[in-house]
């Protein structure tokens, strides 16, 4: 049965963008995106990641966001738009994944539709470009070329999840689910468990040593282990077992009418011997995508991007099995572009209505930076340093490194020191802030206040501080 391949791809590309065009042009949805854009231009600036600029984040997403950058321009609008299209991909390679699985074409349809829908819906979800929608570009395919099909790719899908991984070690929990897979499959024949193992294992592990040999030749192996192992084993876990429970609720009351739709059509369905072994692996998947997103002991939503493709594929496999006649007819594509649109509209409306502070600053410093010359905020608005293409005055770009304990704690950063890098630096001539959040009360403000002075408000929330005349 041949399946449609750009046909489908570029119908998810305009359902993507229909549903999330809203949301394009409004300057910070989510303050992490910004993170990657500002990290990724000091990349292009030549810095080095873990020396210059540093984050929670392994290097791999800022790679990918200095690509996009390169091919963008760097318009804030377009990388979203570059966004909708890894969202759109990462449908592409879904529907692929089901008809592997079910040889059923509306499988994959479905799959696809329901897996843009969970993306573009709710803010922290997915329409916040995050790091979840790339990497889970590399888990789907991943499945889709050692699981979903009888002509095993492994050493392909080891290439894949190392890849993923060097994005975000989350992905660590597809690769066990994949690995668990192979020994199943393999059971009756230890010599190919063995041999397509090591390809699974080899092809996995050949991005990671790509990273670390990158970091070994620039003398940097300590900080990769640093930021990599030893930053995130300091953070505190006190979050009780009930509130991740509740968290995953939450997740499964979201998106409530998807998952229902799967269990209603897999109830009404006749048995299939396909669909069985792929149930039980999709579930397995989940079960490990969720421990690991508990285990960190954050309610983060974006965390839980991670768990869509599954629900995605479980969801396309039994709506197309239970309902493939009625899924054909016109009206159902219709319904579908329908929903998209008013989509899209809804965030147009809900994003236009929200004040964009960063570009207020950009328009209120750019006449008044001299060449040379930056600024630092002091609470967030780290995006405004591409709007204006300045550099960063500090490794810490985004700002709740600086502002909140346990992140200063974990990184073992010296904030007095950070303060006076800070002062000491001329070329920054401006601090901004809110004037009533608390976060502009921390050690870094105290210490650089002294040494500025107010030089106007914006939008009655905003200020503006220029540096003390020598």
């Amino acid at each position: 049965m041949r399946y449609p391949w750009w046909v489908v791809l570029g119908s998810f590309f305009l359902l993507a963008v229909a549903m999330r065009w809203g949301s394009f042009f409004i300057s910070v949805i989510n303050h992490d995106e910004s993170t990657y854009i500002v990290i990724a231009d000091e990349l292009l600036r030549g810095e080095v990641y873990l020396r210059d600029v540093i984050d929670t984040k392994p290097i791999g997403i800022f790679w990918v966001y200095a690509a996009l950058i390169k091919l963008t321009g760097g318009s804030i609008a377009l990388l979203r738009l570059a966004a909708a299209a890894v969202v759109a991909l990462g449908a592409f390679l879904l529907s692929v994944a089901t008809f592997r699985a079910t040889h059923r074409p509306v499988s994959g349809y479905v799959a696809g539709v329901v897996y843009i829908l969970m993306c573009s819906v709710y803010k922290f979800y997915g329409v916040s470009p995050n790091t979840e929608i790339f990497f889970n570009v590399f888990t789907i395919a991943a499945v889709a070329a050692a699981v979903a099909t009888s002509r095993k790719q492994w050493l392909v899908a080891g290439l894949l999840l190392g890849t993923g991984f060097i994005i975000k070690p989350f992905v660590a929990a597809e690769a066990l689910a994949v690995g668990l897979y192979l020994v199943w499959y393999y059971r009756r024949e230890p010599a190919r468990m063995v041999g397509r193992g090591l390809l699974l294992v080899g092809g996995f592990l050949a991005p990671v040593a790509g990273v670390v040999a990158y970091y070994y030749h620039l003398g940097l192996v300590d900080a990769l282990w640093f930021y990599s192992v030893e930053v995130g084993g300091a953070y505190p876990i006190e979050l009780p077992w009930y509130l991740r429970l509740k968290f995953m609720g939450d997740y499964l009351l979201r998106y409530a009418p998807i998952v229902l739709l799967g269990v209603v059509a897999q109830v009404r369905s006749r048995s299939d011997e396909r669909l069985g072994p792929w149930t039980a692996y999709l579930a397995l998947q989940f079960l490990l995508v969720t421990v690991v997103v508990l285990m960190t002991g954050k309610r983060f939503g974006h965390y839980q991007i991670q768990l869509h493709p599954i629900v995605a594929l479980y969801v396309g496999a039994w709506v197309g099995h239970a309902w493939e006649q009625l899924l054909y007819r016109r009206w159902v594509p219709r319904a579908v572009a329908a929903v998209a649109v008013a989509l899209g509209v809804v965030h147009y409306t809900y994003y236009k209505g929200k004040p964009d502070e960063p570009r207020q600053i950009a328009e209120y410093l750019a006449p008044r930076l001299g060449p040379g010359e930056t600024f630092f905020p002091l609470n967030g608005f780290q995006i405004t340093y591409h709007l204006l293409d300045r550099p960063v005055p500090t490794p810490y770009v985004h700002s709740s490194l600086l502002s909140f304990e346990h992140h200063t704690q974990a990184f073992q950063i010296d904030e007095a020191a950070e303060a006076q890098r800070i002062i000491d630096d001329r070329s920054v001539r401006y601090l901004v802030g809110r004037i009533h959040d608390p976060e502009v009360n921390t050690t870094i403000s105290r210490s650089l206040l002294p040494h500025f002075r107010p030089e106007g408000d914006l939008n009655g929330e905003l200020r503006v501080w220029v540096r003390n005349p020598d």
